[in-house]
């Protein structure tokens, strides 16, 4: 379905926020708005609690099938702070080509102050969507997207690669109306990579 559908929006949850230190948990995607999956690959429970990790994916199986659709340029793919996923996904060995949209940088240019996605789908789409810390708690109680159990877990990261999505439409024509599609499609898109390819090597100073 991804394949043919010739573009798709896609999220990652992780163990923590920064990219060359997390841990990959589960892939979301979506071809179409109000439609969308999650792949779990990463999520632990305590060994008394099984069924919270039921219906989880080989994250190795996992890679192998997605490397390839993962890294054809003439399938568009669709992310909010791609950075972060292109990120994550490098370090698992898929380097992710055809970026075509990202939301964060498309709401950034066309001037929207918001640039989390929640805050984005709420200002732009009037959604409002479940904050992270419903799952993970706060504090000292607070714990880590993997030990969520893979049901709750799935219409939050669903809805992130949903959102995504449907952020997409509203976006793209606010870039043509506001002047600003050149420089999004020629400059800050193709930038994506070239500063990930920055972060993950480090420069000399």
């Amino acid at each position: 379905e991804l394949r043919s559908a010739g573009t798709f929006a896609f999220d990652t949850e992780t163990t923590a926020l920064d990219p060359m230190q997390a841990e990959l948990v589960g892939l979301s995607f979506s071809t179409s708005p109000g439609q969308a999956y999650y792949v779990p690959v990463g999520h632990r429970t305590p060994a008394a609690h099984p069924e919270l990790v039921e219906g989880q994916v080989s994250l190795g199986e996992v890679l192998e099938e997605l490397k390839p659709l993962m890294e054809d340029p003439s399938i568009g793919k669709v992310a909010h702070n791609a950075n972060f996923d292109l990120m994550m996904l490098r370090s698992y060995g898929i380097e992710v080509r055809g970026l075509d949209f990202d939301t964060m940088v498309a709401a950034q240019l066309v001037g929207y102050n918001a640039t989390g996605l929640k805050q984005l789908a709420f200002q732009v789409l009037e959604e409002e969507m479940t904050p992270i810390t419903q799952l993970i708690g706060t504090g000292r109680k607070q714990v880590t997207f993997d030990q969520v159990g893979i049901a709750d877990a799935v219409p939050y990261a669903a809805a992130d690669a949903d959102m995504t999505g449907r952020l997409r439409t509203v976006l793209e024509p606010s870039l043509e109306e506001r002047g600003v599609q050149a420089v999004f499609t020629e400059i800050e898109i193709p930038l994506v990579p070239v500063l990930v390819e920055m972060q993950r090597n480090g420069i000399i100073v």
